[in-house]
């Protein structure tokens, strides 16, 4: 072995001492850089598994793939976990993007594989030419900081050992260490965008500009330096709004550029509408944003609500409601002999209206839900609880005062309304 295998070995020992693990479950395609991040986790005595997907695409090669990751994962007692697909003919079933589909359906397959293993992490064979390419690829698509930052050699459970070395360096490392390995063909193939960028473009701009390869690192360590250090702040209001489903326009206005955008994707906001949001800060109350998740079919709102923005959607849930008897006053006490009949849910209507506690005379259901920031799509489907003679509660948000209990009455009870779904 010499020095420069020596080397690379010292600083692989060095990065997984980082991560101790009980399993380390290797992503292997059968390509020169996964065989070869096998073959030094081996050499440094490492608790490894080899994790493969046979997507079929390609017949007989992919076959053959297999088959090279078997016999090497048989001679050397690895246990090797695979999955097969048939991609082309689901892709023909349901539609989307080849390669898109490819990655959901290979990180899924390691995540099941991973939950299977306490504290188990799982290795990919990225290198420093994929986390460039991954960085044009990303400018191309017009994405922020934390897209051009390009990938971490840690990512929680996933850890990428050999993202410091580049193409050109495993290569001479792999002829070093005789390993065997297969050559995809589709990797030649400049239909993808990934390889149009790897054999044309990027060779195009690194005989123009020398430098070019160095200076895109040179963004990236900056880049992803300014995320960790903009991070605590960005989960601390990610936390907050989970639990609220809303943000004061002061905590945006706090926000960085990267933060910004990066709190909005994260509650499923698409691009087309964060671009937007700024838009809300000067409009009228209950002005909003509206779009639908692909996924669920639902509409969704982001609505100027006063000094915040919330967030709504448009399911309807089911609501149900306990009375309970209740030792002591509180605010929301209610004098059970004031409810006429059986009390039941109903839609809200124009005409519906309800006594407020500290106002004479009554107020319209539809304008407390606005002052509430409802949107308007959404007050024809709030649900009110209702006697045979007028609205007893708005869920969530008001009890009639006409059913409030007096702080000197000695029967008390409790109304409780909950969503069943």
């Amino acid at each position: 072995m010499d020095s420069i295998e020596l080397s690379h070995l010292k600083d692989l020992r060095l990065f997984f001492e980082q991560y101790p693990a009980k399993t380390y479950l290797v992503a292997v395609s059968g390509g020169l850089d996964s065989m070869l991040l096998c073959k030094l986790m081996l050499q440094l005595q490492l608790p490894i598994e080899v994790m493969h997907v046979n997507y079929g695409l390609r017949g007989e090669e992919s076959e053959l793939d297999q088959a090279h990751v078997l016999a090497f994962c048989e001679q050397n007692q690895i246990p090797l976990h695979l999955k097969r697909c048939m991609l082309e003919q689901q892709l023909v079933e349901h539609g989307g993007n080849l390669q898109a589909e490819a990655r959901r359906i290979r990180y899924e397959f390691f995540d099941e594989i991973r939950n299977q293993k306490e504290g188990g992490y799982i290795c990919t064979a990225h290198h420093a030419d994929d986390q460039i390419e991954t960085f044009w690829l990303q400018l191309a698509r017009g994405a922020g900081m934390k897209g051009l930052a390009g990938m971490r050699n840690n990512n929680q459970y996933v850890l990428r050992p050999l993202l410091q070395l580049s193409r050109e360096q495993l290569s001479s490392l792999a002829k070093s260490l005789h390993i065997t390995y297969r050559q995809d063909s589709s990797n030649s193939n400049t239909k993808y965008r990934r390889n149009l960028w790897r054999h044309v473009l990027i060779p195009f701009l690194s005989a123009q500009l020398p430098q070019i390869k160095s200076s895109v690192q040179v963004i990236q360590k900056q880049f992803q330096q300014e995320i960790e250090a903009q991070q605590l702040k960005l989960e601390q209001a990610k936390q907050q709004f989970e639990k609220t489903k809303s943000i004061s326009l002061i905590e945006i206005s706090q926000l960085s550029a990267y933060q910004f955008v990066e709190f909005f994707k994260s509650a499923q906001v698409p691009p087309h509408i964060i671009t937007r949001v700024s838009d809300l800060f000067k409009a009228k109350n209950g002005k909003y944003l509206t779009w639908n998740d692909a996924t669920t079919n639902l509409s969704l709102f982001l609505v100027k609500n006063q000094i915040s923005i919330q967030l709504f959607h448009s399911k309807v849930f089911d609501w149900d409601f306990e009375i309970q008897p209740i030792t002591s006053y509180t605010k929301n006490a209610i004098d059970q002999t004031k409810i006429i009949g059986l009390p039941f849910f109903r839609m809200a209507n124009a005409d519906d209206k309800i006594k407020v506690k500290g106002m004479n005379g009554s107020k319209r259901v539809m304008q407390i839900l606005k002052e509430k920031g409802i949107p308007l799509p959404l007050r024809t489907q709030q649900l009110v609880l209702c006697d045979e003679e007028k609205i007893l509660a708005i869920p969530g948000i008001l009890i009639n005062k006409l059913i409030l209990a007096k702080i000197d009455d000695t029967k008390l009870w409790s109304l409780k309304m909950y969503k069943k779904s």
